[in-house]
């Protein structure tokens, strides 16, 4: 089958990312190469809520990093707002990267020495103008909108897994991304602090009208998503959401 390598038509309902025939093939010296995904076609819209489930080594890292501006496909089409990502220079990519994607690890990675509101400021070091003065503020208010208003300056390790699962996830809201890439989010959580997690990420993309993507072994967290799909092997489909 052939794929389109060229954007969406505006009929199309104008996605926010969109992946045509996408190819990622790592070359690998004296060795066969190694094909991480093969002929991805996916469209994501803003306020679309996304599961992606797979084994480990399935390529779902790979495509999040596609998805998220950090890498480009060896071949096909990757769209951001319409941009052909392929053509933007590294720089010009990391500055779409910054403003329009956030992203949520199941390893926090908190710097240990800063406190829960300089955890949550360092993106808005890289903004311009107004979100650049208003930075303390700004992640303040983030903070309090994550139920962490009263924890401003305590440090990592004085806080609970889900307390600093919340810092990530006000860390990765904070410049208001149009696209929130969550990867095994609740992964070192228990149930229920992991339920109210995934809430916390559900109730701020429908606020802001944001796209999330979840990686997730989880059943729960699958079911939580609009549209399920299974990474198999390079391979995308598409799945039934469980009830």
């Amino acid at each position: 089958m052939r794929h389109r390598t060229g954007p969406p038509a505006a009929s199309d309902g104008a996605p926010l990312v969109s992946l045509r025939g996408v190819t990622r093939t790592v070359r690998i010296l004296d060795a066969e190469d190694l094909h991480v995904l093969r002929g991805i076609d996916l469209d994501i819209h803003r306020g679309d809520r996304v599961a992606i489930v797979g084994r480990s080594g399935s390529g779902k890292s790979t495509l999040l990093n596609l998805l998220g501006l950090l890498d480009v496909p060896t071949e096909g089409g990757l769209f951001f707002e319409g941009a052909d990502a392929r053509r933007l220079g590294a720089d010009e990519r990391a500055r779409l990267r910054g403003s329009a994607v956030g992203f949520v690890f199941q390893q926090f990675n908190l710097l240990p020495g800063r406190t829960a509101l300089d955890n949550v400021m360092t993106p808005l070091l890289y903004a311009g103008g107004r979100q650049f003065w208003r930075r303390e503020k700004l992640a303040a208010a983030m903070l309090e909108r994550v139920g962490l208003g009263s924890r401003l300056r305590e440090l990592p390790q004085k806080l609970s897994g889900g307390e600093q699962q919340r810092v990530a996830i006000a860390r990765a809201l904070v410049r208001g991304p149009r696209l929130i890439l969550a990867d095994e989010p609740t992964g070192a959580l228990d149930l229920d602090t992991g339920a109210a997690v995934m809430d916390l990420l559900d109730d701020v993309a429908r606020e802001t009208g944001a796209a999330l993507v979840t990686i997730t072994h989880d059943v729960s967290v699958a079911a939580r998503s609009q549209d399920l799909y299974r990474l198999d092997a390079g391979v995308l489909s598409r799945q039934v959401v469980p009830a």
